[in-house]
């Protein structure tokens, strides 16, 4: 049927509101994935959460599941229609022809043969004809070209056309039938001149049949891509330079998740391949090299699998306890199994930012945001986790904030007048309990090295001046936190505890 035909076609309601139904999940999934792909660029630009390896693999996720739900999307629609009577079949596929305004060549005449296919069972053979003649026969496979040229020789054969007949019919036993689901062309010509249409027609229905839709596989194999994609890019891209880290119970989750289902469906998926490709091969000899190439490729992807979990576990090792909560965070003190602990916070599941500057808010803390077993710890950890017989930790988070304001005075004056590379503030304190901030975490070339450098801020202790004026002196210390070179003196700071007003010293010795 020509296109020009369709737009006053009379539809059954009903197959078009089935039709119109599935098209919009289409695009449903279309609008969802775009929507997504404009998020994740916004949060790119807007935040430093994600570095690009994250961002690009965020991106390859939203891909991977927007074309794997419209393949699921495809499969549903095939199966449904399958299930229809033969004419609602027919409309149903007419119609999605009809609305699917952008096609390209392979769909287009997939979607085509199917529609000559039913116009021919159901009698409508100048439909049929008019329908062949819009295949590009250049695209079509060697299966699809012997389906056109069996459907070809079939209507020749309605209007007794023989030259016709026999052309399309040397066409249709030039391609071979490697599964043995086509007549031949003796029992061709043998239906054609009794004039058993039913026949001919008969065999078409047999040599399409309705391929069995695994719907439910499919949409797990999306899913465990697409997840397994973002994670890996969010475990190995995320801006750690900043502060930021993967949570630890989410990382422990997502890595056993999709450990496990990329192991079995890449077992699955090569044992798949080895029988395709055994039933291929005659030859025991080449058979086994077969089974050895694709035993070997699936122990090496195992191992790069197992491998991946390996670090994932390693960089999780430890606790992540929440010390306190307010209106927009969590608090979380995160112990490693050896070193020391570090301060977090997050809004979220998935990642956290290291932080000693943002404090939870002590007016908006619940008696739940602060967990039992720390008040009765009374080991001296990281961080501002301290001796906690008589108080919370978010109390004595407050109690150490004037150093810490005054460490935050400093770190916002060098931002204004000279930024350090990569700043970020972080109050910590070291084994013995004494408090410091780290200003920035980078790294430098040294002796032809690279090194890791932080720029540290200890506190000298309180100095009075010629007018009896207090302040605090804090020390900017330039740190090699993997040793090998001497800490060296940067600059002095001195601030007032009640304005933080900072002046700086100009001064790099004792």
């Amino acid at each position: 049927m020509l296109d020009s035909e369709l737009k006053t076609y009379p539809w059954n309601p009903t197959v078009k509101k089935k039709a119109r139904r599935v098209f919009m999940l289409r695009w449903l999934f279309v609008i969802l994935a775009a929507a997504a792909i404009f998020f994740l660029t916004y949060q790119k630009l807007t935040t430093n959460v994600w570095g690009l390896t994250a961002f690009l693999c965020q991106l390859l996720a939203v891909i991977e599941l927007a074309f794997g739900l419209q393949f699921v999307e495809a499969g549903w629609s095939r199966k449904i229609s399958s299930r229809m009577p033969l004419d609602e079949h027919y409309e149903y596929a007419l119609y999605m022809y009809h609305i699917q305004s952008v096609r390209d060549l392979a769909t287009n005449n997939r979607m085509l043969l199917l529609i000559a296919s039913l116009e021919i069972q159901l009698g409508k053979y100048d439909h049929a004809t008019q329908t062949i003649t819009q295949i590009s026969v250049g695209k079509c496979t060697p299966v699809q070209l012997k389906q056109l040229y069996y459907m070809q020789i079939l209507l020749a054969a309605e209007v007794g056309d023989t030259d016709t007949k026999n052309q399309f019919l040397t066409r249709y036993t030039g391609i071979p039938d490697t599964n043995g689901e086509y007549p031949s062309e003796a029992e061709l010509t043998t239906w054609i001149e009794a004039d058993e249409m039913d026949r001919l027609i008969s065999a078409l229905k047999n040599f399409t049949p309705t391929r069995k839709e695994h719907i439910l596989r499919t949409c797990l194999i999306t899913i465990v891509l697409a997840y397994s994609t973002f994670f890996y890019g969010a475990w190995y891209g995320i801006n750690r330079s900043a502060g930021y880290a993967i949570r630890y119970y989410f990382a422990e989750i997502s890595v056993i998740f999709v450990s496990v289902t990329l192991s079995c469906l890449l077992i699955w998926g090569m044992i798949c391949l080895y029988k395709k490709q055994k039933s291929l091969l005659n030859r025991k000899a080449a058979r086994r090299i077969i089974a050895v190439s694709y035993a070997a490729l699936t122990l090496f992807l195992l191992s790069l699998i197992g491998y991946s979990f390996l670090i994932v576990s390693f960089g999780v090792e430890g606790t992540e306890t929440v010390t306190g909560q307010d209106q927009h965070y969590i608090y979380l003190s995160v112990q490693p199994d050896y070193g020391i602990a570090t301060q977090y916070r997050t809004d979220n599941l998935i990642y956290m930012q290291k932080t000693g500057l943002f404090l939870p808010n002590t007016d908006t803390l619940t008696e739940s945001s602060v967990p039992d077993s720390d008040l009765n710890d009374s080991e001296t950890q990281d961080s501002s986790t301290t001796d906690s017989t008589e108080n919370s930790p978010a109390q004595e988070s407050q109690k150490a904030s004037p150093l810490q304001d005054e460490m935050r005075a400093v770190y916002q004056y060098i931002q204004q007048q000279n930024p350090l590379p990569d700043m970020n503030f972080t109050y910590t304190a070291n084994a013995k309990g004494e408090n410091y901030a780290i200003l920035s975490e980078t790294t430098e070339e040294k002796d032809g090295t690279t090194v890791n450098v932080n720029y540290c801020l200890y506190d000298n202790g309180s100095k009075i001046d010629e007018n009896n004026n207090t302040f605090e002196e804090l020390v900017l210390e330039k740190v090699y936190p993997d040793g090998g070179y001497e800490t060296e003196l940067v600059d002095f700071y001195l601030v007032n505890p009640e304005t933080l007003e900072v002046i700086d010293e100009q001064k790099s010795s004792w």
